[in-house]
């Protein structure tokens, strides 16, 4: 915040959107949440965890600065969650699809009774793809840092 006024705007935000209410923003396309404007609720989730970890946390200390940055954690993981969330449940329905189930309980089931064993490699996949985009959302830093050590994708 600069200042006591507003929170400056997270960077990146333009006010540009085409046709379609789309435009350079995060998030989920704007016709999906019509009539909000500009900013979405995940610049504005952004703009809070920002002043969380760059105002509030610096000015506190013991049991305040570690509720901060929980609080900063939280928002931060709600963001994602709104920007990735709905691709996300695409690409994993299509995935257990492709495994002929419909749900995660029908995968565990399928697993459960050895009908997918011939697909293991496939089945790994789908439940590797599925912990990274939960990683993605609850804590993308372990996705980065994981090329150090054992990850989804380096099949350890």
């Amino acid at each position: 915040m600069s200042g006591g006024g507003l929170p400056e705007p997270p960077s990146g935000i333009t006010e540009s959107q085409d046709a379609h209410g789309q435009g350079a923003h995060n998030g989920p396309p704007r016709g999906r949440w019509a009539p909000h404007d500009i900013p979405s609720a995940v610049e504005l989730l952004d703009a809070v965890r920002e002043f969380l970890e760059s105002d509030v946390l610096p000015a506190t200390e013991g049991r305040v600065r570690f509720h901060a940055r929980v609080a900063a954690n939280v928002v931060g993981m709600v963001a994602r969650e709104l920007a990735l969330g709905p691709d996300q449940a695409a690409a994993h329905t299509a995935r257990l699809a492709a495994l002929g189930v419909h749900s995660d309980a029908e995968l565990a089931a399928a697993i459960r009774s050895g009908g997918l064993d011939a697909r293991a490699d496939e089945v790994r996949a789908v439940v590797r793809a599925a912990v990274a985009d939960k990683l993605a959302v609850a804590n993308p830093g372990y996705l980065r840092d994981a090329g150090k050590g054992d990850t989804p994708e380096s099949g350890r």
